[in-house]
């Protein structure tokens, strides 16, 4: 059975209750019984009790989901966007998936209209998980990707929308990604406190665990779980673990065991009434009895199975229903009921487009056609006194049957190779889609840099030297008397006055603002000499460069950073600073005669190189460095890309 389909998808809740006690329940239902409550209270205590409900009771969610529905849109329409998500919540939690899409959208466009970002990143997510077993996956990953965008500051919530990124990856069949995410998801549901979220993401791992047979990992995350189920008591927690653990002992082959987790597991999802959990209970009880050779139990489990995929279906249980009910009919000899249900479970299997051996289906398709073939030959041998002819006519269905057989393997190789192409295209997309993200992030932080350089030199230029300079002017009113100590008090304020404006300019020079960037080099060097003993000097050779601000500030910081770095470390005489642009390649050269480093003991996390680095790699360029006892160069080569940086 595929372990990709053991998850429970998840749902962000706006933190307006953090409930789930029945003491707590019950004290907001008192709450209720108050006499002159506004609308707004009212709607508020009914939307608190309906979340309290979500992971224990769907039937009552459903109750007070619409009763705050109901409420909101007859009154004020206070919170009615988040009432329009839990009434999606609560049809999710029934299998009405295109009921729980309405209102998830209805959702959004509230949040889009009321720039809600805490509902838009609820409902985003809510609508994501609706799209899980359908064919909707690139708009799935895209949604989870902006629901992780808009959570950066929400702990709780990037952890749920991870642990339902990580679904999603499981469906597709990339387990690499599932257990990133899986870890990922842990990690903040740790640090965040949810109990919920980790009684989800620890038996997948577990699973995992178990499939790469880290024997000791999957007894961790396991006891873990089993602790958090004892606390939160909730039946959605319980069926996910006992289900699970189902699984583990099927690994095993203790199938008395196996199957006594497996009926907890349908008992408790129950007792929630949470149709998903039932299905698929149904599912994994139809397949455990399969693999323990009891045929006629797994029928029977899998025809339930099948009364609730009838009216809900969800593509990735059905999947393996089928597959497995196939085997079991074969079990009992039944092969043109085998043969029916392998052509559900290829159907099904086709639209999620999942890699499958097709050699299956052409042996149970062989059996059913030589069962057929025998009969028609025992009639003919009754009806024909010809018995030759029908030895002739039998061998030739023979031949029929193996041109089928090999039709058949063929279309699967196919199918398989279409398959693989389109998943290489997928995680293409998935790599883009990353780099995209970091790329956006990485301009977002020198934006950001940027502009605290420029508060920093507005607060030095106007609060700091505009201090000194009334320090001197009342000393020079002083220097009347001739007094010593006052006249080098004012020569002081004068260096430290110009100190100042150095810094200031360095933050946000006016010439990088005014011109361009190679007199704002240049002009920087100069001050760098007035204030530091090295020389630096400045050239410039080959075409005028031409740049965008934002790369001009760029390439300006690095030279800051490059020539800082040998004033404070290198113990250098010279420093010259090169930039030279031919054939559209620019390159910067610092190169200095100090003491030089040993470039490969170097400390790579040191704040100021990883910012040249970052930068370098904002403007797609290269950098080499070379270093002895003679000295340092350093050299960063762009090539004629930059402008598109």
């Amino acid at each position: 059975m595929r372990n990709q389909y053991i998850f429970i998808l998840l749902f962000l809740v706006i933190s307006v209750s953090g409930l789930g006690q029945t003491k707590e329940i019950d004290s907001l239902k008192r709450e209720l019984l108050k006499t002159s409550l506004s609308d707004t209270t009212e709607i508020r205590l009914y939307m608190k009790i309906a979340r309290a409900y979500l992971h224990y009771n769907n039937d009552s969610l459903g109750k007070y989901s619409d009763l705050t529905f109901k409420l909101s849109k007859s009154s004020t329409k206070y919170y009615f966007g988040r009432a329009n998500n839990d009434r999606g919540m609560y049809f999710f939690g029934n299998d009405k998936l295109d009921s729980a899409k309405y209102y998830f959208k209805s959702a959004i466009e509230i949040g889009e209209t009321e720039k809600d970002t805490p509902l838009l990143v609820n409902a985003y997510s809510n609508y994501a998980a609706t799209l899980r077993d359908r064919t909707e996956f690139e708009e799935n990953v895209k949604l989870n990707l902006k629901v992780i965008e808009l959570s950066k500051s929400n702990k709780r919530q990037m952890g749920v929308t991870q642990y339902n990124l990580a679904s999603t990856y499981s469906v597709a069949g990339f387990d690499s990604l599932t257990i990133k995410y899986l870890k990922l998801a842990t990690a903040n549901a740790e640090e965040s406190n949810h109990d919920f979220l980790l009684a989800q993401t620890l038996p997948n791992l577990a699973f995992y665990a178990l499939e790469n047979n880290e024997l000791d990992d999957m007894k961790m995350y396991l006891d873990k779980s089993l602790k958090i189920c004892k606390k939160l008591k909730s039946p959605r927690v319980w069926s996910t673990y006992y289900m699970n653990v189902g699984h583990y002992y099927n690994k095993l082959k203790d199938f008395s065991k196996a199957e006594e987790a497996y009926i907890k597991a349908l008992n408790e999802s129950k007792r929630a009434n949470y149709g998903y959990n039932i299905m698929y209970s149904y599912m994994a009880l139809g397949v455990h009895f399969v693999l323990a050779q009891k045929p006629k139990k797994a029928i029977e489990n899998f025809k339930e199975f099948e009364k609730m995929y009838n009216k809900n279906s969800v593509p990735s249980i059905g999947v393996d229903a089928y597959e497995y009910w196939a085997k079991a009919e074969n079990m009992t000899g039944n092969f043109q009921n085998s043969n029916k249900y392998l052509e559900k479970y290829v159907k099904i299997n086709d639209s999620l487009n999942s890699e499958k051996n097709k050699t299956s289906i052409a042996n149970a398709e062989t059996k059913y056609q030589t069962e057929k073939k025998d009969k028609e030959i025992a009639e003919q041998q009754l009806e024909l006194a010809d018995q030759q002819l029908a030895i002739q006519e039998s061998k030739s269905k023979t031949r029929t049957m193996s041109i089928l057989v090999v039709s058949l393997l063929l279309g699967s190789i196919l199918l398989w190779f279409s398959f693989r192409q389109r998943q290489k295209r997928m995680q293409q997309q998935l790599v883009t889609i990353e780099k995209e993200q970091e790329v956006r992030t990485l301009e977002s932080l020198m934006e950001g840099e940027e502009k605290e350089r420029l508060r920093i030199a507005k607060e030095l230029h106007d609060g700091v030297n505009g201090d000194l300079a009334a320090i001197k002017f009342k000393l020079t009113s002083l220097l009347e008397t001739n007094n010593q100590v006052i006249n080098e008090a004012v020569e002081m304020i004068d260096t430290s006055s110009e100190q100042v404006r150095a810094i200031s300019h360095n933050l946000v020079p006016p010439s990088l603002r005014d011109f361009n960037l190679l007199k704002a080099v240049e002009s920087y060097c100069e001050n760098m000499n007035a204030i530091h003993e090295p020389e630096i000097i400045f050239q410039h050779l080959g075409d005028e460069i031409v740049l965008k601000k934002k790369q001009e500030a760029n390439l300006f910081r690095i030279v800051q950073e490059l020539v800082t770095n040998s004033i404070k470390h290198a113990e250098a005489k010279e420093i010259h600073v090169q930039l030279s642009n031919v054939e559209n390649n620019l390159q910067l050269t610092v190169e200095d005669d100090g003491k030089g480093f040993d470039v490969a003991n170097v400390k790579s996390d040191g704040i100021g190189m990883q910012n040249v680095k970052s930068r370098v790699e904002y403007l797609n360029g290269l950098m080499d460095v070379k270093s002895d006892g003679k000295g340092t160069s350093i050299t960063i080569t762009i090539s004629d890309k930059l402008d598109n940086a």
